[in-house]
């Protein structure tokens, strides 16, 4: 009997990995993410409050941008990346196996993903086929091993397929409804959604592997962002995103995904908010934008003496060394060590700067 959308819902781990990828370094919020512990709950047990949550005012917008571009054959969005040559100009052809609460096709993720395994098996075996679809709503695959638990099924915004080039070449492309401004689209918006992508570009190689197409198809290091136009809803797209390191990243985060999922004895559900509590925090100035625990981690940190508290690029500046003994080297204090003399010689030079204004 197939399952029902509302546990669809929580079968797609897409939220889970986003969530990883914001801060994969902290292992409170990979065991929060494997194990299916909403930070929510975590917030509240700990603080008796929680903060966070969805606008669902920006939920609705991003179902309708997303709805908009696969209407009519996926006409809009086909059309904007042939102008962008992520596709070429012959390129026709959607395959939609978003769920149809979403305007797709598909009643429930078992069917997104049988539909999906299907295509490709199809495309490789037949690739001059008549009617072949370049674009791909919502291919969903499931990633083998223990990445998640008790499952883990990555639903993939947009993926074009080049049926011009050999073997086809399979582009990861992310939707998101924040507008692009250009140069000066939010760094840290455009660093998650490129993330994301490294997730989907490295567990397509995976599910090739299992399903013996690694040589069927060429799952593209480049990828594409489809975002807004700055004032309404019309598709801008960035083309070119470099997912190598993301990728890499991704191959290398699902190893301690793994590692975590097997440091929890028994099937999902074992772990509780607890094992979250207690697991070490690596605070990042992303967390604030995500996490409900936020304000008593960065707590944590500026009682460690941790850069980060202070951004990004403080923490990279001190290595390190704490805070407090940055200012103790500042103030005069004999270094300890090479890397306290380098620092120290660094904060020097920007003294120096200072003084030349």
């Amino acid at each position: 009997m197939p399952k029902s959308t509302r546990d669809d819902s929580h079968r797609d781990t897409r939220r889970r990995f986003e969530q990883w990828a914001r801060n994969p370094q902290c292992q409170a919020n990979v065991i929060s993410a494997v194990h299916n512990i909403p930070m929510a709950r975590v917030a509240e047990q700990e603080t008796g409050r929680s903060t966070m949550g969805q606008s669902p005012f920006a939920i609705a917008r991003g179902q309708a941008f997303e709805k908009s571009l696969f209407r009519n054959g996926g006409r809009l969005l086909l059309e904007a990346l042939k102008r962008s040559r992520v596709l070429p100009d012959e390129a026709a052809g959607l395959a939609d196996f978003r769920m149809r609460m979403h305007g797709g096709t598909c009643r429930n993720l078992d069917e997104a993903l049988a539909g999906t395994a299907d295509l490709l098996r199809r495309l490789a075996a037949k690739p001059g086929r008549p009617g072949r679809p370049w674009l791909v709503a919502g291919a969903t695959v499931r990633i083998p091993g223990n990445t998640m638990l008790p499952e883990a099924l990555l639903v993939i915004d947009a993926l074009g397929i080049r049926h011009d080039e050999s073997p086809p070449t399979l582009i990861v492309g992310e939707i998101k409804t924040y507008p692009d401004r250009g140069g000066y689209t939010d760094r840290q918006e455009l660093a998650t959604a490129r993330a994301q992508a490294g997730v989907y570009v490295h567990g397509l190689d995976l599910v090739l592997a299992e399903l013996d197409l690694t040589d069927e198809y060429r799952v593209a290091r480049q990828g594409f962002l489809v975002l807004t136009r700055p004032g309404f809803n019309r598709p801008s797209i960035r083309v070119g995103e470099d997912l190598r390191y993301q990728a890499e990243r991704a191959k290398r985060g699902f190893v301690l995904l793994e590692r975590a999922a097997a440091s929890m004895p028994g099937p999902s559900g074992t772990a509780t908010p607890d094992s979250v509590i207690a697991a070490p925090i690596s605070y990042s100035e992303a967390c604030v934008s995500f996490c409900d625990r936020a304000d008593t981690c960065r707590a944590k940190a500026l009682e460690a003496g941790c850069g980060s508290v202070l951004g990004d690029d403080v923490a990279r500046f001190l290595g390190a060394t704490t805070l407090q003994r940055a200012l103790d080297l500042l103030a005069g204090s004999t270094p300890a060590n090479a890397a306290e003399q380098d620092l120290k010689r660094r904060m020097q030079d920007i003294e120096g700067l200072r003084s030349w204004r």
